[in-house]
This record gives structure tokens, C-alpha cells and sequence, in this order.
């Protein structure tokens, strides 16, 4: 029975753990690189768009048909 027991806390951890890992943040980041060759030479411009979630501003309810 204690086997039981711990195989299962075990379990319900591992579960947890994935996911916490797997990507259940409170922050989204959308990352775009965009290289242009010029005969001068190269051009790199990196842009990160960061948006933090809350429940704060809830999207709005859907239509109903």
C-alpha cells in the first residue's frame, strides 16, 4: 500500500514538474530577424515583442451563432 501511495505522489510530481517546464508563464515573446545583404556588407535587425498576461483584461466573450 505505501508503495502505492508513493508511486503515485511520485507521479502527481513528475506531472507538475512538466508542466511547470513546459511553458505555463505569465509572458509571451515573439522574437523576428531580418538580414539584409548590401554590397557594403550585411544588415541584421532583431525584433523581441514581450507581452506579460494577466487576468486583468480578459478577452472578450465569444459571439453566439
Amino acid at each position: 500500500m505505501r508503495k502505492l501511495i508513493s508511486l503515485t505522489m511520485m507521479g502527481v510530481l513528475a506531472m507538475g514538474l512538466g508542466v511547470g517546464i513546459s511553458g505555463c508563464s505569465d509572458e509571451s515573446k515573439t522574437e523576428s530577424k531580418v538580414t539584409q545583404s548590401t554590397p557594403g556588407g550585411k544588415t541584421t535587425e532583431t525584433t523581441t515583442s514581450s507581452v506579460k498576461q494577466s487576468g486583468e483584461n480578459p478577452p472578450p466573450p465569444a459571439k453566439t451563432p
